[in-house]
């Protein structure tokens, strides 16, 4: 976008009008009120906050209020100063301003992506640097052009734009950041509760009255001797309000100061000295206001992505819970299928025969209690970590298992053979106990089926080791890859093409919550894996209620 673009942003004549006319009437007043030390009565003041009225404008409105301001710095020559200059030289000011002050509102807006309803970081910055090179180009051609017109004297030039630049620089510095902090405001206010309110506000109005009793009441100090203690009010209530306290904070200081200076008639160079000291307390403040609101915004947005992820974890637990059941009942599942079948033949085959036929019906039912049983353990572990404990034969639970697996083995091939010696009873949840030997028998007898050039061979061996109670699962199939063997009981880590990886994952998890541990190694170089899971004779776990 060009400079063309400001001057669109005109509504309308009538509008146009009414601006201008409401924005001359404050500049005029404006003006007129804030004369404190004028310079050869030049219009050259140490105090000009109607530069930051006329800035506002043109970042507000854009640059096509350019002849405004234009007008408006030529009646304030002719009626406010008297007529001081010549007409040459009030109208060269009076462009100077006018294309000075569009060309810095175009070059913040444009260029650095500045916009006044913002008091972000970067915003901040765009101000605090630009507007004090800017006004200092300003003042430097506003106070040429006055020496090339004769209105003055060459040897005051460095005086004079000194002189100017501060006014201007301080009036916008001040200024501004108030008329951006009060979009951002009413929100903060209405957030904050009215006593913490009334007591910052009490407690930083009482540190600034203090640091200006200290910096005015000792005649033999420095004039700038304790101007430092300033730094501590503004300071703290630009961390405790971020930049809203900031922008308020330094318009107050600056104004108390101001009314100090003017009751005690300070001359030029002294007001010249507290108002360079103000900038750098201003700048000094902003920037600290901006960068404890962009780390309250960092807080807030990272406790939204904390927030998100915790919503996407407890999705994610959800679904791998999902996963996990459907993975701990397809057994039992598959068992009514079978056993449904196998009804539904007897019924088919021999009908006058109820009796097979009421076996194998309850063998499914059986199967289904069975897998009801799995849904609310694993639920209760999976939510709570709850076990349900109690001394278990595991010789007696191995036997059941290796049995339930034997015909599906038998099916593909494998032959399983179990080596139980009589081992103490052992303390867990039984049901979970089976789930897992299931899941790992289950594993090995497919592994088995692709052992070459034997058949496949599974063996289940069940001792007491000091003072453990261990169950070795072995298999003859082609082993672990190296690859797969680093995250094996990682979640959905598998070998197998429609496995979830979800079954050693959930066994190792399940063992630990018993106080024990699951394993594997190589049973030979290339191939073989046996798993080992040891489980404590005494364990010494809170396994819940």
């Amino acid at each position: 976008m060009g400079w063309s673009a400001g001057w669109l942003r005109v509504l309308a004549p009538t509008q146009y009008a009414l601006i201008g006319g409401v924005f001359t009437a404050a500049y005029l007043g404006l003006e007129w009120l804030t004369r404190v030390h004028e310079l050869e009565g030049l219009g050259i003041t140490l105090w000009n906050p109607v530069k930051a009225l006329s800035l506002g404008l043109l970042l507000l409105k854009g640059v096509a209020y350019a002849p405004v301001l234009f007008l408006a710095a030529l009646l304030v020559d002719l009626f406010i100063y008297g007529a001081a200059k010549s007409v040459t030289s009030t109208i060269a000011t009076s462009a100077v301003v006018a294309l000075g002050y569009a060309a810095l509102a175009a070059g913040l807006t444009r260029c650095l992506g500045f916009a006044a309803g913002r008091s972000d970081l970067r915003n901040v910055i765009a101000l605090l640097v630009t507007v004090p090179a800017g006004t200092f180009v300003i003042a430097c051609l506003y106070c040429g052009f006055l020496v090339w017109f004769g209105d003055l004297p060459a040897r005051q030039y460095w005086e004079a734009v000194p002189h100017l630049w501060v006014g201007d620089t301080v009036g916008i510095i001040i200024i501004l950041p108030v008329a951006m902090a009060a979009s951002g405001s009413v929100q903060r206010l209405g957030e904050t509760r009215p006593a913490v309110l009334l007591i910052d506000s009490g407690a930083f109005l009482a540190g600034v009255l203090i640091a200006l009793w200290l910096i005015f009441s000792f005649e033999r100090a420095n004039e700038f001797h304790f101007f430092y203690l300033l730094f501590l009010p503004v300071s703290w209530i630009a961390m405790r309000a971020g930049f809203v306290g900031a922008a308020a904070g330094v318009c107050v200081v600056h104004l108390l100061l101001l009314a100090f200076i003017s009751w005690g008639g300070y001359p030029a160079s002294t007001f010249m000295g507290y108002q360079l000291l103000v900038l750098a307390l201003a700048l000094n403040g902003l920037l600290l206001g901006a960068v404890v609101d962009e780390r309250r915004r960092s807080d807030e947005l990272l406790r939204e992505q904390h927030a998100e992820v915790a919503r996407m974890t407890r999705h994610a637990t959800a679904g791998a819970m999902g996963v996990s059941l459907a993975h701990q009942i397809s057994q039992p599942l598959s068992n009514v299928a079978m056993y449904l079948h196998v009804g539904r033949q007897l019924l088919a085959d021999k009908p006058a025969d109820p009796a097979p036929i009421a076996e194998s019906l309850e063998k499914a039912t059986g199967q289904l209690r069975h897998a009801k049983d799995i849904l609310e353990r694993l639920r209760d572990f999976v939510s709570r970590g709850t076990l349900r404990p109690a001394p278990t034969d595991l010789g007696a639970l191995t036997r059941k298992v290796v049995a339930l697996a034997e015909d599906d083995a038998r099916a593909h091939g494998v032959s399983v053979r179990l080596e139980a010696a009589t081992v103490p009873p052992v303390t867990v949840d039984a049901l979970q106990l089976e789930q897992t030997l299931i899941n790992m028998i289950n594993n090995a007898i497919d592994a088995a089926t692709e052992a070459s050039p034997a058949p496949g061979s599974v063996t289940v061996r069940v001792a007491t080791v000091d003072k453990w109670v261990r169950i070795e699962i072995e298999d003859n199939g082609p082993g672990v890859s190296g690859v797969v063997a680093k995250h094996l009981f990682e979640p959905f880590v598998t070998t197998k093409p429609g496995g979830m990886g979800l079954g050693l994952a959930l066994s190792r998890e399940l063992i630990a919550a018993h106080g024990g541990t699951i394993d594997w190694e190589r049973v030979r170089p290339d191939g073989g894996a046996l798993f080992t899971i040891e489980l404590p004779l005494s364990p010494e776990v809170g396994h819940g209620a």
